[in-house]
């Protein structure tokens, strides 16, 4: 096997709603996603023998069965029978614990290079088969772009992408455990759900007022019952005349859509003296 390399891309969820519960005890969502420029960046080098390394730049980052980069090519060779050793370098910057995507888009890399090095043993079915038993988002992860996500987000349908545009990432210092705000939002009446269509009859208009007029996430209120601070950073995101800023996935990153990429910079430059994470980037299709 020759050294493999990928970014693999974050996203957002421009729209995130829970239509119902299954009797797994999987909530059913409809959300739209997307990916952006704000990526980690995934190096397969060949090993001696058999059997599946791990390296981060990050200490805390688990380097072992418990990473899902590393379930993923374990998955891989399970899979397709296929044998060989394989040492995964990961260099994140895509922040942790930010409803981002972090891990599963780091489990699509592997996926995509392992299959690419190998001579592509997987057909795109059944790649995404696997990248489903992995994680729900790891099948959103194979591919670039819009996509309008169903089921437990495993049901992906192409929707229009994104105009240009710059967005503005905050990620606080905590994180928000999905599982807490899942159980929460089960005991409480639903609040503030997005209009999904509004939002896709928007993308097809390539209207970025409209976009940010209609980005929403149910999970958001609760959110910010558990964590003041999400709201606080939500509406200081508005205040530098963002279009529109919503939470990301189950948080605790939220985002803002700017017209370009220089008033997102702008609007960064209110944030790099708190104690936040602060990222600028762009859709990518």
């Amino acid at each position: 096997m020759k050294v493999q390399r990928q970014k693999a891309l974050a996203k957002i969820n421009l729209t995130l709603d829970i239509v119902g519960k299954r009797e797994d005890g999987y909530h059913e969502l409809e959300t739209i996603m997307h990916t952006v420029s704000l990526h980690d960046k995934v190096t397969l080098l060949p090993g001696e023998g058999e059997g599946v390394g791990l390296w981060c730049n990050l200490p805390y980052v688990p380097r072992d069965s418990r990473n899902i980069a590393y379930k993923a090519a374990l998955a891989f060779f399970q899979e397709t029978g296929k044998k060989g050793a394989v040492h995964i370098k990961l260099q994140k910057r895509i922040p942790v614990g930010a409803g981002m995507a972090g891990g599963s888009t780091d489990a699509a890399a592997v996926l995509h290079l392992l299959n690419r090095a190998y001579g592509y043993p997987l057909g795109r079915k059944k790649l995404h088969e696997l990248a489903l038993t992995l994680g729900a988002d790891v099948p959103f992860c194979l591919e670039t772009g819009c996509r309008l996500a169903r089921g437990i987000g495993e049901k992906l349908t192409p929707a229009p992408h994104l105009p240009p545009c710059g967005i503005l990432v905050i990620k606080p210092r905590y994180s928000i455990s999905t599982k807490s705000l899942f159980q929460k939002m089960d005991a409480e009446p639903l609040q503030q759900r997005p209009d999904t269509q509004a939002m896709l009859r928007a993308l097809e208009e390539g209207d970025l007022e409209k976009i940010g007029a209609n980005l929403g996430n149910v999970m958001e209120p609760v959110a910010c019952a558990l964590h003041p601070q999400e709201q606080e950073l939500r509406e200081k995101i508005l205040a530098e005349k963002a279009l529109g800023a919503r939470m990301t996935g189950s948080g605790s990153a939220l985002y803002g859509l700017f017209e370009n990429t220089q008033q997102a910079e702008k609007a960064a430059e209110a944030f790099r003296k708190l104690p936040v994470e602060t990222f600028v980037c762009t859709p990518v299709f």
